[in-house]
């Protein structure tokens, strides 16, 4: 049973109030005040020393009781089980609705407190909303000990921290949430570390929509965690900076992990297997934060991420068996990651002109003025931009890629031009402008491994959008200060593909012949040539031309897209002064070394 001070958290926050004001009778958070020195001993002129300064602050003792992942539980912790047994007049046992003892160990935290959720599988019928909380830790036993099930939940979210900084959530699983399982908004420092998030049963489309869930948020850390089953994005990092997501297996999502609208992040030494989509990152329009910047992915690994999309919205877009997939951002770098048995293609890189090819949306005009009929203008003038810049895909490794392409994405009309060609059709059957000799016969060829679609570029560089640096010139000069651009490329804008390797061993070489490069629409002048001479088409126009769908094959390094960027910054989140990432407690992870 618990004491009387413990009976309910207001009784709690009341004593915390006390011990404030009268500054006296009460240990700090890190335990007691040392005690002050002893007087020196005499001097040689026969006066005394002066008394020796105080100790220094303890720290709190721990409990001796450890999680599967080590971590020690401190002395003065909250159990959620003695809430339960006071309330309930009777022993926790498995199974039973904790929904109340959770709300009530939840409520009033003060600074420094740790909730601990029991050992086992328990019911919890409620979102579970924390506001402003600081220096918290919600932590049960383990990621498989301590199981909380809202299948019957009443409400959207699991578990939602609103506001707040230096949130742990640790060694413990959110199962079948109706919507997000753990939701951290607008919190300065949040760690998730060996959390799981799971729907249980194959993935469909009225599953819960996001997993791990931190969004405009700042210096967080996702580590060591399991997702699985979500219809959305197992981990999920969106309108947030300073960010590390490593160590984590992302199993059977739509998404497997994504970042979007996001700067500086590190997503490293994670495994994403069986999604529709490995590793995303993702710009989107009309988002409160408008783009994000400095991305690295490295040293993961993507494998056989094949499942078929049930998810709505943007990810909805992702086509079964990619691997990654880079959706409208620019200063992107990908490299040293493993790529196998992706089925459609194992990198792509997409202006979001794939999406949505509709010109006339990105331009004001009568028709489309800002912010109405579909229109992207006022976004674009907040900065985010449909095009890629700035991709660096470099020293990974493919294997068995592109066997069996599909999804929504690559199967629309890319052109009025060619009614009948779409990016499948074009890179592995024969098509209208193979016959004409513009490209080749693709008849029995697999989807390009790294396919960059081109359009952005062609459409920048012939100067289709070029007006628009003024509209920003004058709504939004910081966006041109940040790098935001309609210019033609330079080489600091170039999409620079080198040093990718295909390991295919030689069994799997005679089924997967070609490990190539694709490139949907041209971005060399000297390309377009046969389409003019042949009169497809007309650069003074102002439309797209057909698209080429050019391949080449790599062993190391291809012709076109050959460059060299020069590398992004590593991300480094900071949580209770604690620097986390390949500059911080990661400086010798062999990943942070490449």
């Amino acid at each position: 049973m618990l004491s009387n001070e413990l009976r309910t958290r207001s009784t709690l926050f009341a004593a915390f109030t006390a011990c404030a004001l009268t500054l006296a009778g009460c240990s700090g958070d890190d335990g007691a005040q040392g005690i002050p020195g002893e007087q020196g001993p005499q001097g040689p002129q026969g006066i005394p020393g002066s008394p020796g300064v105080p100790g220094a602050p303890g720290t709190d003792a721990g409990s001796g009781v450890f999680t599967t992942s080590n971590f020690e539980i401190p002395a003065g912790a909250i159990y959620v089980a003695d809430v339960y047994n006071d309330i309930a007049g009777s022993e926790l046992q498995d199974g039973a609705d904790i929904t109340e003892a959770l709300v009530t160990a939840t409520f009033g935290l003060s600074a420094g407190d740790t909730v601990v959720l029991p050992q086992g599988r328990f019911l919890v019928n409620d979102s579970i909303v924390l506001f402003d909380a600081e220096r918290i830790t919600l932590t049960g036993y383990g990621i498989n000990e301590t199981q909380l099930d809202f299948s019957n939940s009443v409400s959207d979210d699991a578990i939602r921290f609103e506001g707040g900084n230096t949130i742990t959530v640790r060694d413990f699983s959110v199962y079948e949430s109706p919507k997000n399982a753990i939701k951290a908004s607008k919190v300065d420092g949040i760690h998730f570390n060996y959390t799981g998030t799971i729907w249980e049963g194959p993935l469909e489309a009225d599953n819960g929509a996001y997993g791990v869930y931190p969004v405009q948020s700042s210096n967080v850390i996702v580590e060591n965690n399991y997702a699985y089953g979500s219809a959305d994005a197992g981990i999920y990092v969106g309108q947030s900076e300073h960010i590390v997501v490593r160590n984590n297996v992302a199993k059977n999502n739509v998404a497997g992990i994504e970042i979007e609208n996001s700067s500086y992040a590190d997503v490293y030494n994670n495994v994403a297997i069986g999604n529709t989509g490995g590793i995303l990152i993702f710009d989107l329009p009309g988002l409160e934060k408008a783009y994000g910047k400095n991305i690295r992915v490295f040293n993961n690994q993507m494998i056989a991420n094949n499942a078929e999309n049930v998810g709505n919205g943007a990810v909805g877009i992702v086509p079964p068996g990619t691997g990654a997939l880079i959706y409208a951002t620019s200063d992107v770098e990908m490299y040293n990651n493993v790529f196998k048995d992706n089925q459609t293609t194992s990198i792509a890189l997409t202006s979001y002109f794939v999406g949505d090819s509709d010109f006339a949306k990105y331009t004001p005009s009568p028709t489309f003025p800002e912010g109405e009929n579909g229109s992207y203008v006022e976004t674009m003038i907040d900065g985010w931009s449909p095009y890629i810049k700035n991709i660096y895909v470099h020293n990974n490794e493919i294997e068995r890629s592109g066997a069996n392409p599909r999804g929504a994405l690559l199967e629309q009309v890319i052109t009025p031009l060619l009614p009948d060609v779409n990016m499948i059709t074009g890179f592995t059957e024969t098509t209208s402008l193979a016959g004409l000799g513009v490209i080749s016969d693709r008849a029995g060829e697999t989807m390009p491994a790294i396919l960059y679609d081109g359009v952005g570029e062609f459409v920048i560089s012939q100067g289709m959008m070029a007006d628009f640096d003024q509209i920003l010139a004058v709504m939004n000069p910081d966006a041109l200060a940040d790098g935001v651009s309609y210019q033609p490329y330079t080489a600091q804008d170039a999409i620079c593909v080198n040093n990718n390797l295909d390991t295919n061993s030689f069994a799997s070489s005679q089924e997967f012949t070609q490990t190539n490069i694709g490139m949907v629409f041209a971005t060399d002048e000297t390309d377009l040539v046969p389409l003019i001479t042949s009169g497809l088409w007309d650069p003074t126009s102002g439309d797209l031309p057909p698209p080429l769908f050019i391949t080449e094959n790599f062993h190391g390094n291809t012709a076109r897209l050959y460059c060299t960027q020069t590398r992004l910054e590593a991300a480094v989140a900071t949580f209770d002064n604690k620097a986390f990432g390949c500059n911080g407690d990661d400086l010798a992870d062999p990943a942070c070394s490449f």
